[in-house]
């Protein structure tokens, strides 16, 4: 350890590598979720965090005319039942390693509807030492997979959560983002986006065929942004916070995990490592330019611009997406993809494509590239019936 290392700041030790590798291959429940009940509140309150207005997801009279005939959660609320929950995290190992959330990969199965309730569970699948950029050899790569039900302990979704674990005063030291400039917009550059924004209209109750859809096709593209702190709260008003807390749960939180509080520099008060996405002080503490995003978020938006493209009578099947570099508080970035493959199952003759997607910053980056895999209605075969499960339906030769 170097005189100037912060001691609030945890290691990468071979003892706390021990003590998380022996979590591989146990499953846990997640006791203490930020939601439980899909109802219309949680459904919006998710909805309006990724700036959904699909009526599928807002609008009970609406939902009422569709072959669901209530209001369906968006995919991301998911997020709401394991990310957001206080206990997703308990037993994590390398306390005070900072965490950067890497990708998510999703299977979906089932829609959530209205009136039910989510339960899940988690279990260590992967805890492997890597080497990169951010903090040379100083890091380690874990993964959990999450498994959600409804109340009839129906598999409704599994997510397989990567999360890479790196040192802070070694990521602050190289510094791979500390040359980044923070953009600035005229008036011009703002109403561009504002219009972009405007033409964004969800697919809804116009079905997207799987006939009618073809190799090579566009999907429509989404914008983001700029992000602001705002954009911040509002997801976690709809998703839940890990470590944001108040009160006597802050300060039982910090004694059962001294490492999850940093003390401000200019007050001494200990505040939440979750900081760092809206405050630029703890950002550069780990060697970022500005505050920056949560993946979870940027996940959200994906199955967004996954929802959107599909329509109400479409269903997204699986996500697979990676979290590159930040998404910087003022910056903006579009979603945009093309489908890449089409098949049906062999099993139930279900109409899929594939989706290869990309998210391009304003600096050119592409910070979230993916693949998504999406059951389309039939003009043949009819509407998709559920459960869907991509893996298990196979390929028609």
């Amino acid at each position: 350890m170097s005189d100037d290392a912060n001691p609030e700041y945890g290691k990468i030790t071979d003892e706390a590598v021990a003590r998380l590798r022996a979590r591989l291959g146990k499953r846990y429940p997640i006791q203490q979720p930020y939601l439980r009940f899909v109802n219309q509140d949680s459904i919006t309150h998710v909805a309006r965090s990724v700036g959904d207005d699909n009526p599928l997801y807002v609008d009970p009279k609406y939902a009422t005319t569709t072959r669901f005939g209530r209001l369906v959660a968006p995919p991301a609320i998911y997020y709401a039942a394991a990310w957001g929950s206080w206990d997703l995290r308990r037993g994590q190992g390398l306390p005070g390693v900072h965490g950067l959330h890497s990708g998510d990969q999703w299977r979906y199965f089932q829609p959530l509807y209205e009136g039910d309730e989510i339960h899940a569970t988690k279990e260590l699948v992967r805890a492997d030492p890597m080497e990169g950029r951010l903090a040379g050899k100083k890091m380690y790569i874990q993964a959990d997979e999450i498994r959600f039900y409804n109340q009839k302990d129906e598999l409704v979704a599994v997510q397989i959560m990567p999360v890479i674990r790196a040192e802070r005063e070694e990521s602050k030291k190289r510094g791979k983002y500390t040359k980044i400039e923070r953009p600035t917009y005229s008036d011009e550059d703002i109403a561009q986006i504002d219009a972009e924004l405007e033409a964004e209209v969800p697919r809804g109750g116009t079905p997207r065929y799987w006939e009618d859809t073809e190799i090579g096709e566009d999907t429509s593209p989404v914008v983001k942004g700029p992000l602001t702190l705002p954009d911040m709260v509002t997801w976690l008003q709809a998703i839940g916070s890990p470590h944001v807390r108040s009160g006597k749960y802050w300060q039982q939180y910090r004694k059962s995990s001294p490492k999850v509080a940093v003390k401000d520099p200019e007050t001494g008060v200990p505040q939440a490592v979750e900081r760092v996405h809206w405050d630029n002080f703890m950002a550069a503490e780990i060697g970022m330019p500005a505050a920056y995003d949560y993946g979870s978020q940027r996940g959200g938006y994906a199955t967004y611009y996954a929802t959107n493209w599909v329509g109400d009578d479409g269903w997204v099947a699986e996500l697979d997406f990676q979290y590159r570099g930040m998404f910087f508080n003022g910056d903006v970035f579009r979603i945009n993809g093309k489908v890449v493959d089409k098949w049906r199952g062999a099993k139930t003759g279900t109409g899929y494509v594939k989706v290869e997607f990309h998210t391009i910053n304003n600096r050119g980056d592409d910070i979230m590239p993916g693949t998504g895999t999406f059951a389309l209605p039939s003009q043949k075969n009819g509407p998709v019936e559920f459960p869907v499960d991509v893996r298990e339906d196979g390929r028609a030769e």
